[in-house]
């Protein structure tokens, strides 16, 4: 309750203490800190993923200027010893304003991606852009390989995409999914999420297709585990993935040393306050951690 309260007041703190919450789930503001902070992970053993913040752009130059930081971070991505992966998100790149400019835009990304050796994902985003992400994916992916997307666990439809893509040897991350949908197209309850979510991933090793477990629910990593030791899967053909700073480093750690591909997302740059508090609405319970540390430390 006490933590839940703390969300609720983030609203009406001053930045500058949003922002010591935004150093657990931020990598910084510039190119420099996120591979700094790869490398160190990387030093830990973890993979990467490395994701510019900023979504829903409202003019096509905000877009073309995404477009521009995503070529810079792929050369910067490609001439550093950490993994060669990138994430993006549709939006940043103008699909809430034509699915032409995010098709151009993401397209070029990935050419350039694929040139350069880099792993690119396309994120998913809230319902509206479902069919547009999926349908961007299904056809650079005939011609660009390097390429993968997401799929939310919590929405009605998501068994029927996983199927068809799987057996086409997609690459899929697996989420619960953040954003607010109605009942008609997503479930409600936590529990049924789960076993969905448990679904997919099975779907996705039966048909040997590559699958990114994203995940901080320890059942949902517990059972995860069960379903990879029941259909004997190689370790080669998955990965368990985490948000940076959610706290289950711990268990993370385990599962490096049992011997699973360990990713982690690292976020970075300007539009640090609006993720922070999406991060906090998802999970209260990281607030009372990091508000303790602050006191402890001082």
């Amino acid at each position: 309750m006490f933590n839940k309260l703390i969300v609720a007041l983030m609203p009406l703190a001053p930045r500058f203490i949003v922002k010591m919450v935004s150093k657990r789930y931020i990598a910084g503001e510039d190119t420099a800190s996120a591979m700094a902070t790869c490398l160190r992970l990387k030093e830990q053993g973890f993979l990467t993923t490395v994701d510019i913040l900023g979504e829903s752009v409202t003019s096509d130059q905000q877009a073309r200027d995404a477009r521009d930081s995503y070529f810079d971070l792929i050369g910067e991505v490609a001439n550093n010893d950490i993994a060669q992966n990138i994430s993006l998100k549709p939006t940043a790149m103008g699909l809430g304003l034509s699915e032409d400019i995010a098709n151009d835009y993401i397209g070029a990304i990935v050419r350039k991606a694929h040139e350069a050796g880099v792993f690119i994902r396309i994120d998913m985003e809230d319902s509206p852009y479902t069919d547009k992400t999926l349908a961007m994916y299904d056809r650079l992916r005939v011609q660009y390989p390097q390429l993968g997307t997401v799929i939310q666990a919590y929405m009605h439809r998501s068994l029927d995409d996983v199927t068809r893509i799987a057996v086409s040897s997609g690459n899929l991350r697996i989420c619960k999914g953040i954003y607010k949908e109605s009942p008609q197209i997503a479930y409600q309850d936590a529990d049924e999420v789960r076993q969905n979510y448990l679904r997919l991933v099975k779907e996705m090793l039966k048909q040997g297709a590559y699958v990114g477990i994203a995940t901080h629910d320890p059942f949902l990593i517990d059972e995860s585990l069960k379903i990879i030791k029941e259909l004997n899967i190689a370790a080669d053909k998955y990965e368990f993935q985490a948000l940076l700073g959610v706290p289950i480093v711990k268990r993370l750690d385990e599962l490096v040393k049992m011997g699973h591909r360990v990713r982690i997302y690292v976020p970075f740059g300007s539009e640090w306050y609006a993720y922070s508090s999406r991060r906090l609405k998802e999970n209260p319970d990281v607030a009372g951690y990091v508000l303790k540390n602050i006191f402890v430390r001082n």
